[in-house]
């Protein structure tokens, strides 16, 4: 990798990372070392060594606070690093104390500019909202305040990929439409990661915190849900305020002078839905990101669950469910063990009535379906306390508009939520074997 006009490689066993410009993106450039590949091997992904850009739009990023580009550089590498890692620009004392008061695996080595300030915190900003299109993200933005910016990180056209940005790109320019400031960003952060996806679950932000300074952004949202945050519907009920994950990217984005704002994971994934359906852009987000504008795939693994969701809340097309389930990727993820956001699908299934489609009958097998959900359809109001104080008024004001709050019973029920009898009675492990045989039947029956 080749130096920058205004960065630079550090030479020795360390993680080298560099920064350059040109025709208006901004490029990240890492090189492995030989404790970043013992690191890997350890990994159920690996790291691509090629440039990651994202477009700025004619900004050359020289403006940029050196400690935002860090934080970027950390959401792009910190799952690959083995041993020390030194950023491509000198940081502040502040951030570099931070940092490295919640990073234990591997060590910063990076020079400090003792008389660079910390990136100054934005007393009359407006949020950012990492974006997907989706109904999460949507809930997301319906809740936040309405100055919020939407800013969706747009991905390369690769023939090779099942990815289709005609459904987001519309969204975007349907809420556009609305009013908001939408922001469209083109980068391949992606595919730093093998198989492709995103290196950290937050990396999605970055063009968020890169426009950070021009758009006067405070903060930077993520449309994460109760399953994902609190483990409802996995093994186990997760301690999310006092866990790792909240700790370790709550500092990272407030040592670089933004605050990380999570307005959405109080609410399953039944009520971002029923938010999406009720809300003043209700209609315009679409989960699906393979098929076109109003035109989902219907075959994939999200399609399946978003549809079957809807159709439980009574806002769904007439889904056929039979069809959708002879796609492979949706058989496979009903016969993982438990299914990922399991709670959803007996949820969904609860609803509509299993006997209606008899076909249904050895999923639910495997399914706990005599489990009160309805908390589902309530607001886990201890979770704002993950949305910067000065929204926090807005932001419930905003979900109690169409969700009411948990009661104690329902808190309860999240708190000890426990999967582990259910996945080792014999019920469940009897019903999961009979599943797998049941896919050869059901595709001959209905294919």
């Amino acid at each position: 990798m080749t130096n920058s006009a205004w960065g630079w490689i550090h030479r020795g066993e360390i993680t080298k990372t560099s920064i350059s410009s040109s025709d208006g993106k901004l490029y990240f450039g890492f090189e492995r070392d030989k404790f970043d590949e013992i690191r890997i091997k350890k990994l159920n992904f690996s790291m691509n060594e090629i440039p990651i850009f994202v477009d700025l739009g004619g900004n050359d990023g020289s403006s940029i606070h050196p400690d935002v580009i860090a934080l970027c550089t950390i959401l792009l590498c910190n799952p690959f690093v083995g041993k020390e890692l030194y950023f491509p620009k000198k940081i502040s004392r502040h951030f570099f104390e931070k940092v490295s008061s919640v990073i234990s695996r591997y060590e910063i080595s990076s020079e400090v500019d003792e008389g660079l300030k910390p990136n100054p915190r934005k007393t009359r900003g407006r949020p950012g909202l990492a974006f997907s299109g989706g109904a999460d993200s949507g809930a997301a933005l319906a809740i936040l305040p309405r100055n919020a910016v939407p800013v969706f990180l747009n991905r390369p056209v690769d023939s090779k990929s099942k990815y289709d940005s005609d459904a987001p790109i519309k969204v975007c320019e349907k809420l556009s439409n609305c009013g908001y400031d939408v922001k469209i960003v083109d980068s391949n952060l992606e595919l730093l990661r093998e198989p492709t996806g995103f290196p950290t679950d937050l990396a999605n932000g970055i063009p968020a915190l890169l426009i950070s300074d021009e758009m006067y952004l405070d903060s930077v949202s993520f449309g994460t849900v109760m399953e994902s945050a609190f483990g409802l519907g996995h093994e186990h009920f997760i301690d999310y305020k006092n866990g790792a994950h909240w700790r370790f990217f709550s500092t990272l984005f407030s040592a670089a002078g933004l605050e990380l704002c999570m307005p959405t994971i109080g609410i399953s994934e039944v009520g971002t839905s029923i938010i999406a359906s009720k809300s003043s852009i209700a209609g315009v987000s679409q989960s699906c990101i393979r098929g076109k504008y109003l035109k989902p795939c219907l075959n994939c693994w999200k399609c399946f669950r978003k549809e079957l969701l809807s159709k439980s809340l009574g806002t769904s097309r007439n889904i056929d469910l039979a069809s959708m389930m002879l796609s492979k990727e949706v058989q496979i993820r009903l016969s993982a063990f438990p299914i990922s956001h399991e709670n959803v699908i007996t949820y969904s299934i609860q609803r509509i009535g299993a006997k209606k489609y008899p076909y249904l009958k050895p999923l639910t097998d495997k399914l706990q379906m005599k489990l009160d959900l309805n908390l589902m359809e309530f607001w886990y109001s201890g979770s704002i306390k993950h949305v910067p104080k000065k929204y926090r008024a807005i932001v419930r004001e905003n979900i109690l508009r169409f969700l009411d709050p948990m009661d104690i019973e329902h808190e309860l029920i999240l708190k000890n939520w426990n999967m582990d009898p259910h996945l080792e009675s014999a019920k469940a492990k009897i019903a999961q074997e009979n599943l797998a045989i049941y896919w050869e039947k059901f595709t001959a029956q209905f294919g």
